[in-house]
Order: structure tokens, then C-alpha cells, then sequence
């Protein structure tokens, strides 16, 4: 497999994508705001407010706040149905092996169902001796899978794959990888989903520039897995919860497919050994 390899746009403009083994991510007009400064949650949203441009305690910070009468600073509220997905917290936090990885459906790939025997098949689990059982459905149900993983302690792993929107018309299969039994895949419904890893960064370190440029490639592999840029396409993106969360409003890809605002959330990727950014679109009005 040759390595993925992410080129910033403020440089090149161009950018190339390649296999799972290096991003864990894949092989083969705006949304309503996510910046909210009420103090609560309204219609349809989670009690839990990510915030924007914090680093550092975020309970904390909400304390001065309410100790000085200001409210003032930017938060991202999430849908509620969001809640105990991987939009919103990190996949198996509890199992050092476990990873997020996607691979991409472009074109006439972009199914809206896949069957176990088509997903053992797939460029993720080629080779792997996989076993899978049950369909993977847009919106539906997913698929198990366990496969051979000369890493893994016991040299099997198990996953659970389920089928998302990626924009732009497109589809993927993301998989959620970890010691044997698995853990339930969550993933936040009727959203479109990107994943990039970001190397050997670390979390706590990540810039909004390092954001946006994870971000380009999480968000553009929905569409292509390599190309020419857009010249009007913009990226802006905020950190939060010292790199655990993030914010960025994507505008200028072609046709609107990947405009809108994503919500970043750190996860582990390939082999767990390294970190990822999950993004999640917003709902769109």
C-alpha cells in the first residue's frame, strides 16, 4: 500500500490520498451555526457544550464564568441524538487496541447496503482471513467482522462495520477495530462522516492549522481520494478541550457536497497507535 500523504493547501493546493495502513481512513451553502453562547441547550440539542477556543478545563472555565457573569465565550452543542456516539467521544476508550478506519464508496461504489460476504472483500480486510456476519445498512444495521492481526495480543481483532454518508453524494464503510469481543459502533445518525489521521501529532499539541489541514483531506476524501482543489474552497477551524474536540466551517468544494460545519473529535487510528480526527457535519438546513 503505498502512504497517504496529506499536502497543505496554503502550499500546493493540490492533495493526495492513499491506503488505511497510513490514515486509517480509506482506500479504494453552510449549516446552521454549531457556536452557541446560551448557557444551555436548546430544542434538540445535548446538555453537553464543547468549548471553542479553550484550552484547559472546561468545567473550570464554565466556573469563572459564572463567578463573573460572563457567558460569553463560544461553545459548540451537538444534537442530542449525537450523544454516546463517536461524533462525541473517543471509540472503546477502554481498549488500548481499538481504531477507527474508513474506507471510502465513490461513484457507483457508493452503496447504500453491503453484504458481510462483499465486505470480507473489501481493500481494509484483504488478506485477513475476515469473517463477517450480517449486512451493513446506510441508516441500518451493521455488520461484524473478526480478522487475523498479527499485532493484536491474541492475533485476532474484531470490528463492527457500519455504513455512512460521507457527502458529496458518496458512501463509506467505517470500522470500528478492537481486541476480541469487539465494541458497539456508534455512529451519529443521518450525518456525513470523515476520518484523517494526523500522524505522529499529539492531541494536546494540535494547532487550528494542523485542524484544517486534517480536516481537507477527512473532508475531501468524500469526494475523491485524490485532485486538484477547489480555488475558492476554505477551511477555518478552532480547537477544543486541549485537542479532544474541535470546530471548523468548511465552504467552496464543488457542488456545496462538503460545505458546512464539522465537528472534530479525537479518536485513535489504525493499530491505535497513532491519533485521527472523526468529523461530523452538522445537520443542514
Amino acid at each position: 500500500m503505498s502512504i497517504t500523504t496529506s499536502i497543505r493547501r496554503r502550499r500546493t493546493g493540490l492533495f493526495a490520498i492513499g491506503a488505511v495502513a497510513a490514515l486509517a481512513a480509506g482506500c479504494g451553502a453552510v449549516g446552521p451555526t454549531a457556536v452557541d453562547t446560551a448557557a444551555g441547550g436548546g430544542d434538540g440539542r445535548s446538555d453537553v457544550h464543547v468549548a471553542v477556543g479553550a484550552h484547559g478545563n472546561q468545567d473550570r472555565d464554565r466556573d469563572e464564568q459564572d463567578q463573573n457573569g460572563d457567558d460569553s465565550t463560544p461553545r459548540v452543542t451537538t444534537p442530542k441524538i449525537w450523544a454516546g456516539t463517536v461524533s462525541t467521544e473517543r471509540f472503546a476508550p477502554g481498549d488500548a487496541t481499538a481504531y477507527l478506519a474508513m474506507v471510502h464508496l465513490h461513484g457507483d461504489a457508493a452503496v447504500d447496503s453491503m453484504s458481510a460476504d462483499r465486505i470480507e472483500g473489501t481493500e481494509f480486510l484483504a488478506g485477513l482471513d475476515a469473517r463477517c456476519e450480517g449486512e451493513a445498512v446506510l441508516g441500518g444495521s451493521a455488520s461484524s467482522c473478526t480478522f487475523v492481526d498479527a499485532d493484536s495480543t491474541d492475533g485476532t481483532m474484531s470490528a463492527q462495520v457500519r455504513l455512512v454518508s460521507t457527502g458529496f453524494g458518496n458512501t463509506a464503510l467505517l470500522f470500528g477495530a478492537g481486541g476480541e469481543g469487539g465494541a458497539d459502533l456508534a455512529a451519529a445518525p443521518d450525518a456525513a462522516l470523515g476520518l484523517q489521521s494526523i500522524g505522529g501529532l499529539d492531541i494536546a499539541a494540535v494547532t487550528p492549522e494542523d485542524l484544517e489541514d486534517a480536516a481537507l483531506s477527512g473532508v475531501m476524501m468524500g469526494r475523491s481520494m485524490d485532485g486538484e482543489l477547489p480555488t475558492d474552497l476554505d477551511i477555518g477551524c478552532e480547537v477544543a478541550d486541549g485537542g479532544e474536540h474541535g470546530l471548523c466551517q468548511v465552504t467552496g468544494t464543488p457542488d456545496g457536497g462538503g460545505d458546512g460545519t464539522w465537528i472534530a473529535t479525537a479518536q485513535h487510528a489504525y493499530h491505535g497507535d497513532r491519533d485521527a480526527y472523526l468529523f461530523t457535519r452538522l445537520p443542514q438546513s
